[in-house]
């Protein structure tokens, strides 16, 4: 009890562990929709397991206590690892996989003697998505995130002779990403020039604009819900509180203004195809506006789910194919 007592005081939300063993799910605020423990615990149901994942709500500041707590806890087994902490928690990582070094990012975390490995199992499920699009000449990715990384990983092993656009609000971030990976076709844009851009056959959304959450920033409430990627977040404007009505109204011009430059982008790319990686809301801006234009379109609910199974294996030792089953049986 005084170990779950000490935990409780670390993070945001409260969990009981019971004296069993357990993993997490670490983020800002997973405990608001995240997909893993429902996944996570339904296979442990139904393999007759006592052991149980939790959402893990910490803020960056405890999120080194965090780790140094559960490095020492014989109860916890492994993590999930989600926004915003995917690169910043390899800092507090003794020992990372080869793709999550490439990457530079981890999304899951195994104990193993006491010893915390870091992995990356977004490429997987990133690879795996991305099979349904064919022969793809020009793609246009948005982001370089922790999750973002390995989408630009995955997009260029799986389209090995396309041209790539990349577009991130931290451009030399982006650049310093690109250049390890010695790709030779492709640009990095900024966001007045993506309006301009003509033939792309598939347009990728790796960041976190769409996503159904109030972010907390400089005392500000935000809610991405409400734009596409093309927007100039810098633009949006914060409110005091979570006030949907007054989010809208203070945005209004910003919100219309992105619709009608998306709009543009659409009909001036007739044949592209559409990816985004949220999948709360399962249909985004960015999916439904080029669904009504007639787009082919695939939310993250399939790349959610393939490295939720693939997490899930490195950190309880199984084999892929009989949890892969059981996940999309109770997915």
């Amino acid at each position: 009890m005084k170990k779950q007592k000490n935990l409780n005081k670390i993070i945001s939300n409260t969990i009981s562990i019971k004296k069993k063993k357990y993993a997490l799910i670490i983020g800002e605020t997973p405990s608001r929709g995240a997909r893993s423990p429902k996944l996570w615990n339904k296979v442990y149901r139904k393999q007759n397991e006592k052991t149980k994942m939790h959402p893990a709500d910490v803020s960056r500041k405890n999120l080194k206590v965090l780790m140094n707590y559960l490095e020492l806890d014989d109860l916890f087994i492994g993590s999930a690892v989600t926004t915003p902490y995917k690169e910043v928690i390899l800092k507090y990582i003794k020992s990372i996989s080869f793709e999550a070094k490439s990457i530079g990012s981890i999304n899951t975390i195994k104990k193993i003697h006491k010893k915390m490995v870091g992995y990356n199992t977004d490429y997987h499920g990133a690879k795996k998505s991305l099979t349904i699009f064919k022969k793809k000449k020009n793609i246009l990715i948005f982001g370089c995130g922790g999750a973002g990384k390995a989408v630009i990983l995955a997009s260029i092993k799986e389209f090995k002779n396309a041209f790539f656009y990349f577009y991130n609000r931290d451009k030399k971030k982006l650049n310093t990403f690109i250049k390890k990976l010695k790709l030779k076709n492709y640009k990095i844009i900024d966001n007045k020039k993506i309006l301009f851009l003509r033939n792309i056959d598939l347009a990728i959304n790796s960041t976190s604009i769409g996503f159904d959450s109030w972010i907390l920033r400089n005392k500000k409430f935000y809610n991405l819900i409400h734009f596409t990627p093309l927007t100039n977040l810098h633009k949006v404007k914060g409110i005091n509180s979570k006030n949907k009505k007054e989010f809208l109204r203070k945005n209004r011009y910003f919100i219309k203004q992105d619709k009608l430059n998306y709009l543009k982008f659409l009909d001036q790319n007739s044949n592209c195809e559409f990816f985004d990686i949220i999948y709360n809301p399962r249909m985004t801006k960015f999916l439904k506006l080029a669904k009504i234009n007639g787009h082919k379109i695939l939310n993250g609910l399939r790349m959610n789910l393939d490295q939720a199974v693939k997490a899930f294996c490195i950190v309880n030792n199984k084999k892929f194919e009989k949890i892969n089953i059981l996940m999309k049986k109770n997915g």
